[in-house]
This record gives structure tokens, C-alpha cells and sequence, in this order.
């Protein structure tokens, strides 16, 4: 003890520290480093593909709400042009029934004048038929015309 270090245990201890460390660094800091290394690449790649999926997410989502304005716009002309169907086969069955209506007044109206033709004539031959039987009662002849004409009138009646 009469040295105060002892330089043949301190060569030893410094000897034991680097064999210490060369393992250490050898089977420990550098696996381990490289398996770090290799995480962050991991990592950087997951957040790149994180960063992708997010923006075809962003796209989807913005070509999704094109698709559904578009789809809007679609529903609102095929309303619009349901609607203009629909007035324009109103305005035909309203004309189609105006001319029907029409064509019933003029032949109601056509119907009425000939049943009053018809009727006018039919009394003109009853008058013409009580005159000249009228005319046979009072005078008491009549004429062979007369005659036939008040037979065919009875056939009528």
C-alpha cells in the first residue's frame, strides 16, 4: 500500500471497461440503433402512408359531395321536367275535353235543330191533316187528293 493507485489493477479495470464496452457496443448500442434506425423508417413510412390515406380520403370525400351535388342537380331538372310533363299533359286533356265538350254542344245543338225540324214538320202535317178533315166535316165533300192525303197521314200517326 505504499503506492497510493495501483497502476497494474488500473490497467486491468481499464482493460475490463473497454472489453466491457466493445461488447456493450457490439451486442447492445448497435443492434439497438440499427433497430431504432429501422422504427423510424418504419414510422416515417407508416406516416407517409397515413399522409396518402388521408389525402384519398380528402379526394373521396371531395369527389363524393361533387357526386352528390351532381346527383342533386339531376333530381332537381328531372323534377322540373316531370312537372313540365305533367302541365304540358294537363293543358292536352284540358284541350282534349274542351273540344270533346265542344263536339258534344254542337251536336246537342245540331240534335235540338233537327228534332225541331222534325217536329215542325210533323205538326205542320197534323194541322194540314185536322184542316182538311176539318174542312170535310164542315163542307162535307172532298176530293180524291184529300183523300189519299189524310189516308197516308193516318198511316203516319
Amino acid at each position: 500500500m505504499d503506492q497510493l493507485i495501483d497502476f497494474s489493477a488500473l490497467i486491468i479495470q481499464g482493460i475490463n471497461f473497454a472489453i466491457v464496452a466493445y461488447v456493450l457496443r457490439r451486442f447492445l448500442f448497435i443492434p439497438y440503433m440499427r433497430m431504432i434506425d429501422e422504427e423510424t423508417k418504419k414510422r416515417k413510412e407508416l406516416e407517409e402512408q397515413i399522409a396518402k390515406a388521408s389525402h384519398i380520403v380528402e379526394n373521396a370525400h371531395a369527389q363524393a359531395d361533387n357526386i352528390i351535388d351532381q346527383a342533386k342537380v339531376d333530381a332537381r331538372m328531372t323534377a322540373l321536367e316531370i312537372v313540365n310533363l305533367a302541365h304540358k299533359d294537363a293543358k292536352n286533356i284540358t284541350d282534349k275535353a274542351q273540344v270533346d265538350a265542344d263536339m258534344a254542344r254542337t251536336k246537342w245543338f245540331a240534335d235540338i235543330a233537327n228534332g225541331r225540324e222534325s217536329f215542325q214538320k210533323e205538326m205542320e202535317a197534323k194541322v194540314l191533316y185536322v184542316a182538311l178533315a176539318l174542312n170535310k166535316k164542315i163542307f162535307g165533300k172532298s176530293s180524291e187528293a184529300h183523300e189519299e192525303f189524310l189516308a197516308k197521314q193516318d198511316h203516319h200517326l
